[in-house]
């Protein structure tokens, strides 16, 4: 018999629902941006703004590797919740052991085609001849734990759909707490440099899987894992890449961006005043951390109800879709207009920590913070968007609103920006995409809701009359 916390997506009460789920999302988030803050900060501490650089620079490939993995976590999650809303709960299964092969076979894919094309990826990516030997040392032993980047977060999603995402968290503590420890014993202890913090982040992340995996073995987990349900069903398979693809092509086109971004650095940071591409890439290094920081918690909050809006879609409670739309989206933007205002005031003392010292480094992270998060409180609306339509099976539009940011505004006004004003252009470039893409969810989700039924009496209704 199916375990009860399944039911009670579809009948417990809304805001209880979304703060039981959101809240463990939240810090799964949250301590998934440490693995890279964590680094960052001990690489600036025992490295350099060289080693900071050099991570920066291996960004676009770690993203890559979280597209793949989101592909297939994602994609199933999605597929297995609107299941579950069907009680169709032996295709979940099916679904969620062919998500777990999928996972390991990306793995060994990125681990290949990395160590084979590291270094021409590498300086395409702008690193330098000071710059690549931290980078390449960095993602060569990062690729070793490929596998384990794959796993933990792409079956995170399943524990927290058959409602436990309280264990889902604590997986990640589990995690992030293993690698802050491992990355101050290898890098201030045992002064293992840039290696000691690749070494402790694909450490920490095995540690992490095991506990993953294990829940699926449990005696209460209601949908487990099987040997037998592991053989890859095509039909299944086709329909994970279809869901998964939107918010995995977002990682992709983040990578992209990326690559276009610390090119963009590294050549106006060498005719800004600071004289330095090297350091105007280390700087972004800092801004991108400290953004994924203040950034995860939204993106865990909107993550945290997927899996309501995947059940209830498929349940067809369309009343219960339009709430659990309507309320993230008005908390969602209250936090991030905290949240701009936190980042405009106390920017310096945000990015200080991870300068080491270097004034230069913090007088440029913390002016290109203010104007690179300008837009933050833009962000909830994108994000509410894709999620939605990621959520309810129409990737189409989720492929839409997720292009609109990163490769029709992002990378254009990167590159328009940084012509105009130089190198402060290329932060200025990010408020502008934030923007557009918070218009076209709107457009998006307005012309949805127009065509959705606003009560279960009048979905009903509509049923019978096709019947």
């Amino acid at each position: 018999m199916l375990n009860h916390k399944l039911n009670s997506l579809g009948t417990a009460s809304i805001p209880r629902l979304i703060l039981t789920f959101s809240v463990p999302a939240i810090v799964s988030m949250v301590i998934e941006s440490l693995y890279n803050i964590v680094d960052r900060y001990f690489v600036g501490q025992g490295v350099g703004y060289l080693g900071i650089a050099g991570i920066t620079l291996c960004f676009p490939i770690s993203l890559f590797i979280m597209a793949l993995s989101m592909i297939i976590g994602v994609g199933a999650n999605t597929l297995f919740s609107i299941r579950l809303g069907e009680q169709k709960y032996e295709q979940a299964k099916i679904i969620l052991n062919n998500a777990l092969l999928l996972l390991i076979l990306m793995a060994l894919f990125s681990f290949v085609f990395g160590q084979i094309f590291m270094e021409p990826l590498l300086r395409s990516f702008g690193a330098s001849e000071e710059t690549l030997p931290y980078a390449t040392s960095y993602m060569r032993i990062i690729l070793c734990g490929a596998i384990f980047q794959t796993i933990t977060p792409g079956m995170n999603h399943f524990i927290r759909s058959m409602g436990h995402p309280k264990t889902a968290m604590i997986r990640n503590i589990i995690g992030a707490g293993c690698n802050v420890f491992f990355d101050w014993l290898f890098i201030m202890k045992f002064h293992w440099g840039i290696e000691g913090a690749a070494y402790a982040t694909i450490l920490s992340q095995f540690i992490a899987s095991i506990f993953v995996i294990s829940f699926f073995f449990k005696k209460n987990t209601p949908i487990k894992l099987g040997f037998r349900y592991m053989r890859l069903k095509l039909p299944f398979v086709r329909k994970i890449f279809l869901l998964g693809l939107p918010p995995s092509l977002m990682q992709i086109c983040n990578s992209l961006m990326n690559v276009v971004l610390n090119n963009s650095l590294a050549y106006y940071g060498m005719k800004s005043t600071y004289q330095s591409g090297d350091l105007a890439i280390s700087a972004f290094g800092i801004i991108n951390s400290v953004a994924m920081l203040l950034v995860m918690p939204l993106l865990g909050f909107i993550q945290g109800i997927q899996p309501l809006i995947g059940y209830n879609f498929g349940a067809k409670k369309f009343a219960r879709v339009r709430k659990l739309l309507k309320l993230p989206l008005v908390y969602g933007t209250s936090i991030m207009l905290l949240i701009w205002l936190f980042v405009q005031t106390f920017a310096e003392h945000l990015v200080a920590p991870f300068s080491g010292g270097n004034q230069d480094l913090t007088n440029l992270a913390s002016s290109g913070m203010r104007l690179w998060l300008f837009g933050i409180p833009m962000i909830a609306v994108g994000a509410l968007s894709a999620n939605f339509f990621q959520g309810t099976g129409k990737p189409g539009r989720a492929i839409i609103q997720n292009l609109m940011r990163q490769v029709f505004l992002l990378i254009p006004m990167i590159l328009l920006m940084a012509y105009i004003f130089g190198l402060k252009g290329v932060f200025l470039a990010a408020p502008i995409a934030d923007t557009g893409a918070a218009i076209l969810g709107i457009v998006l989700l307005y012309k949805e809701l127009k065509k959705m039924p606003h009560n279960d009496f009048e979905t009903h209704t509509a049923l019978n009359k096709k019947s």
